[in-house]
């Protein structure tokens, strides 16, 4: 079996899109599997060889946290991210049973109109930041009412959900900022646990039932809401950020969307392969385990880079191209295997709805200034974007 080639690159030297894809793809032509030097970590780079590890849970497992600091994997144990199955399992029943189709579905027209009213209030403003104004504000409509949270600190929820992906990647200057939001945030959800300060009915009101019934531990009641609230926020704002960059940049396929509006679903897949929210998650292996020709040895991490994966040439034709009409489907934008994304289905409601909202009211989408990647070890999003919504026409 081979020894995996070593690479020298410094994964989290800059935030900037184009470096990164560089980065990748320098990876891919080295191999599937490529050991970085520091941190010291197996970067799993092709899609194949990330989807496999994804799918072998058990040679490859997310217990011993997904992120890079031994400090935050510490923190994060036991919540339905950093866990194993048979726990799993039953977390993650317990974390998406309101979040299944039909109780989003429900939500539907709910979360259209809140997409339309924010679009259209754009549009009335002319030159807005897409970040604040549309990618951020809509899960902040949808997401806190959804789960059954409570009126107070809302203002606060974003600031302090947002920096949990960042928290993932190896210790930075932005360490000591992320980890005071994540206390606080923490702190909150314990309040939210103790006081029972959830709506009847919502989601997080059935995991405190969960709990009296003996299904899960009362203690895993924070944690859970710490892994409703971060995640449902921030990702779905950096494909928001990512869809109106892309209909920007790429006007074309902006009106090759609105003359077939069916194309929705399949606009929303290219760009969460294209620019896939969240750069990638580790794993640990629990024995030593054959992997793209190498043989990864058991207590070694691996970081399974979903965002090089989507951009794999030996997966996808003109793998760096936006092209509304390839609908990848099996983009790994979400994940896969026992630990993709248990929000997925909430995102996808969103996503669609902002998209449709675009199309009843948007003639064009106009950067009026450079976007502005964020500084974020693990997240790709953008701190700023700067653009003006031209009012659709009348018919």
């Amino acid at each position: 079996m081979a020894v995996a080639p070593i690479a020298e690159i410094d994964m989290f030297a800059t935030s900037d899109r184009r470096t990164r894809h560089e980065q990748y793809r320098i990876l891919r032509d080295m191999g599937g599997v490529v050991r970085l030097r520091d941190p010291d970590v197996y970067a799993v780079v092709r899609y194949d060889e990330v989807k496999a590890a994804l799918g072998d849970h058990e040679a490859f497992v997310s217990g011993e946290g997904v992120g890079f600091d031994p400090g935050v994997n510490r923190l994060m144990r036991g919540v339905t991210l950093v866990s194993d199955p048979p726990e799993h399992g039953v977390l993650r029943s317990v974390v998406g049973a309101g979040l299944r189709p039909g109780p989003l579905r429900a939500r539907g027209e709910e979360i259209a109109r809140k997409a339309r009213d924010l679009v259209a209030r754009a549009v009335a403003e002319g030159e807005v930041d897409g970040v604040t104004a549309l990618a951020q504000a809509l899960p902040m409509l949808v997401i806190p009412d959804y789960l059954g949270l409570p009126e107070r600190n809302r203002e606060h929820l974003y600031a302090w959900g947002q920096v949990g992906n960042d928290l993932l990647g190896p210790a930075s200057e932005r360490t000591p900022h992320n980890a005071e939001m994540t206390r606080r945030l923490f702190a909150f959800a314990h309040e939210l646990a103790a006081n029972r300060e959830l709506a009847p009915g919502s989601p997080g009101a059935a995991m405190l039932e969960a709990a009296d019934r003996g299904v899960i531990a009362e203690e895993k009641c924070p944690l859970l809401l710490v892994d409703f609230i971060g995640p449902s926020l921030e990702t779905t704002a950096a494909a928001i950020g990512h869809l109106l960059v892309a209909f920007a940049e790429h006007p074309g396929q902006w009106d090759a969307l609105r003359a077939e509006p069916g194309l929705v679903a399949s606009a929303v897949n290219e760009v969460l392969r294209l620019e896939t929210p969240v750069r990638g998650l580790t794993r640990v292996a629990s024995r030593d385990t054959e992997l793209g020709g190498v043989t990864v040895p058991q207590g070694a991490r691996i970081w399974a880079l979903f965002a090089s994966a989507n951009r794999d040439e030996r997966k996808w034709e003109r793998a760096d191209e936006f092209d509304l009409r390839r609908n990848p489907l099996d983009h790994l934008g979400f994940g896969y295997g026992v630990h993709n994304c248990v929000g997925q289905g909430a995102a996808r409601v969103e996503l669609h709805a902002f998209v449709h909202a675009l199309l009843d009211c948007v003639e064009r989408v106009e950067l009026t200034g450079d976007p502005v990647i964020a500084e974020n070890t693990i997240l790709n999003t953008y701190a700023e974007v700067p653009l003006r919504l031209v009012a659709r026409k009348p018919a």
